[in-house]
């Protein structure tokens, strides 16, 4: 299974931070949140693109409101797998509440619920 945490790396949500680290084009995956007072992640958002990462994440920095953020780079079947297992595991804390969509006419299926 992926790596729920994408990582041990956290990065300030902001313009500059994800033009210097993701390319324009790439595919992957997100999650958004803020740090607890023991200073621990806490995952409330979560999305992917499976076109351009870059893009998807600057269009949430107008319409969220969270300081933190962590990513992957990785295929579209990859990035849906990892969303859907982000997605089952911190649901009750997250604020979208609705399961992933697969990618346009890939036909893959969450390997934890089937949909």
């Amino acid at each position: 299974m992926p790596d729920l945490w994408m990582g041990p790396n956290l990065f300030r949500f902001e313009q500059v931070v994800i033009e210097r680290l993701v390319k324009p084009g790439q595919s992957g995956n997100y999650v958004l949140g803020f740090k607890d007072e023991s200073g621990e992640f806490i995952p409330k958002y979560i999305g992917r693109s499976d076109f351009d990462l870059r893009s998807e994440m600057t269009a949430k920095l107008v319409t969220t409101k969270y300081p933190y953020f962590k990513f992957s780079l990785c295929n579209p079947r990859i990035a849906f797998e990892t969303e859907s297992a982000q997605f089952h595991n911190y649901r009750g804390q997250l604020d979208n509440k609705t399961h992933p969509v697969s990618p346009a006419g890939s036909g893959f299926k969450c390997f934890l619920c089937g949909l």
